[in-house]
């Protein structure tokens, strides 16, 4: 799992002079969540303990949760192998993509996939692997 979100924070906690234990305190949680962060042996945190977390660090809410945001998505590619490093920058465009994808409610995000099946098999362009990973994902959306 990548250590990204879990750097970024530890670097950050220990700018502002916090502890583990000052900063579990600070947020409800164990020590040993914050070490985990730390590590990363857990994923990036929700966007609530993200507010928290800045909070207590006496950072901007949005820089913690954007890292964590990162992390999320970086992870999720990388478990579905669509991309293998962090080289690959995304466009614009897929950023605007995925925003309004997570903003879709479930049954239109089922839809969307669905609909985006459809255009990509009429493509010979496009392999049976992607089309395989689209319809996967469009039974588990």
């Amino acid at each position: 799992m990548h250590k990204e979100f879990g750097n970024f924070l530890k670097s950050l906690r220990k700018s502002r002079g916090i502890t583990q234990e000052n900063l579990a305190n600070g947020i409800g949680v164990s020590t040993v969540y914050i070490h985990q962060l730390e590590t990363g042996k857990v994923d990036a945190p929700s966007k609530t303990k993200c507010f928290e977390i800045s909070k207590v660090l006496n950072v901007s809410s949005e820089k913690v949760w954007n890292r964590a945001k990162d992390h999320k998505l970086l992870r999720f590619l990388n478990k579905e192998k669509i991309i293998s490093s962090l080289n690959e920058p995304i466009t614009n465009s897929e950023k605007l993509l995925l925003d309004l994808f997570r903003n879709l409610n479930s049954d239109v995000r089922k839809d969307f996939i669905g609909m985006i099946y459809m255009l990509l098999k009429s493509d010979k362009r496009v392999s049976k692997e992607v089309l395989q990973k689209v319809y996967e994902l469009s039974k588990s959306a």
